[in-house]
């Protein structure tokens, strides 16, 4: 079959001559937007507020901000066609994550500051490490998943929750994300390599199950998050065990919806 040339070209010319802004103005790796959004949705399913919206929109800003700043930062020592764009798109990211939080803290009294403050050494880690081309790294990844969580404690606290169960609600994101980072790596290295250790993917998952059991002894919690924790557990070592025969791709939206599981159950066990 002949092949139009003139078709082509155009399809052709933006990798080779041009840049791609959406590779610039949006993160490669979709399952960050997973450990994002499930804390801003538990948030507002259980203290909605004017607040809570700004501060989830700032958070989205400042995630959206991370990754063509890191690209501006690693280009620093060479000219690259990449960098204007991102600089222009970290600035705008900024701007809307900044204003954001100053709205937040117009709208409601300024105590949902205190996990964001606390959570902050934790973003540090993952930014440092991005600016040194080292994004992969494990620690980074923790650290990371462990500052993200903090909105499910921040935007409660900014809806009028108390100090003392919002901080639980972080307990929680990070009894269920902390695990999902062991698994999903667990399993994308089982895909390129033929013997992967199960064992930290197991370890961190049982710990989540723990921490969800001693939140319950102490009434702060409810054994219906316990049960979700179990599943989460359950679905690690059957996932873990099937993963040469799913794609990256499958892995990821398979996680979205147990990230989504994980928020009805833990908002659900509120409500009813």
């Amino acid at each position: 079959m002949a092949v139009n040339e003139q078709t082509l070209a155009p399809r052709q010319s933006p990798a080779r001559n041009g840049v791609r802004l959406k590779t610039i103005a949006l993160p490669a790796e979709h399952g960050g937007w997973g450990l994002l959004f499930e804390p801003i949705a538990l948030g507002l399913l259980l203290a909605p507020s004017v607040a809570g919206l700004y501060l989830a929109l700032s958070a989205v800003g400042f995630f959206l901000a991370r990754h063509p700043m890191t690209l501006v930062v690693l280009n620093r020592h060479r000219v690259s066609p990449r960098t204007a764009p991102a600089r222009g798109f970290a600035t705008l990211y900024l701007v809307i994550g900044s204003a954001a939080f100053v709205a937040a803290l117009a709208f409601t009294q300024h105590t949902f500051v205190l996990p964001l403050v606390i959570a902050t050494p934790f973003a540090f880690v993952q930014v440092v490490h991005d600016w040194a081309g080292r994004r992969r790294v494990l620690f980074s990844e923790l650290a990371g998943t462990i500052a993200i969580s903090s909105l499910a404690a921040a935007i409660p606290l900014s809806g009028g929750w108390s100090t003392r169960a919002s901080f639980v609600l972080w307990a929680i994101m990070i009894a269920r994300a902390v695990p999902a980072i062991f698994y999903v790596r667990a399993c994308l290295r089982k895909l390129h390599a033929s013997s992967v250790s199960a064992a930290p993917m197991i370890v961190a998952h049982a710990a989540g199950v723990i921490v969800t059991v001693a939140l319950a002894a102490i009434g702060t919690a409810s054994a219906w998050i316990v049960a979700g924790m179990t599943l989460l557990l359950i679905r690690a070592l059957i996932g873990f065990a099937k993963a040469k025969t799913v794609t990256a791709k499958q892995l990821g939206f398979s996680e979205i919806a147990f990230g989504a599981m994980t928020i009805v159950i833990v908002a659900g066990s509120h409500y009813f």
